[in-house]
Parts: C-alpha cells; sequence; structure tokens
C-alpha cells in the first residue's frame, strides 16, 4: 500500500496528464507550422514552374529572375 493519500495520488495523476496534452499540443502545433512552411515551399516552386514554361512558351527565359 502507497504512502501517499489517494486524494493526493488522484491530484499528482491529473496534473501528470495535464501536463502530457500540454506536451501532445506544442508537438501537433509544430508539427502543423512545418506541413505549413513544407505547403508553402511547394506553391513557391510550382509558382516558378509556372513562370518558367510561360516564358518557355514565348521562346525565351529569364535567367536574372
Amino acid at each position: 500500500m502507497s504512502s501517499i493519500p489517494s486524494a493526493v495520488a488522484n491530484v499528482l495523476q491529473a496534473r501528470s496528464d495535464a501536463l502530457g496534452q500540454k506536451v501532445q499540443i506544442a508537438c501537433l502545433a509544430k508539427q502543423l507550422d512545418a506541413q505549413k512552411q513544407s505547403g508553402d515551399a511547394i506553391n513557391a516552386m510550382l509558382e516558378q514552374s509556372k513562370q518558367l514554361q510561360s516564358q518557355l512558351a514565348q521562346g525565351h527565359v529569364d535567367v536574372k529572375a
């Protein structure tokens, strides 16, 4: 039998659970930020590809841009 009263053990467990949830939420927020950055990078690459295709269709490529 534990020397910690059950009420105290319950409070400690609740605090531990709350901390675990905060850590999980922080990790999910970081993952969401990384996915957004990846999506932004993909969109930028697609826009550059679109511009290059347009330039190729016009018969020239602007290598300075």
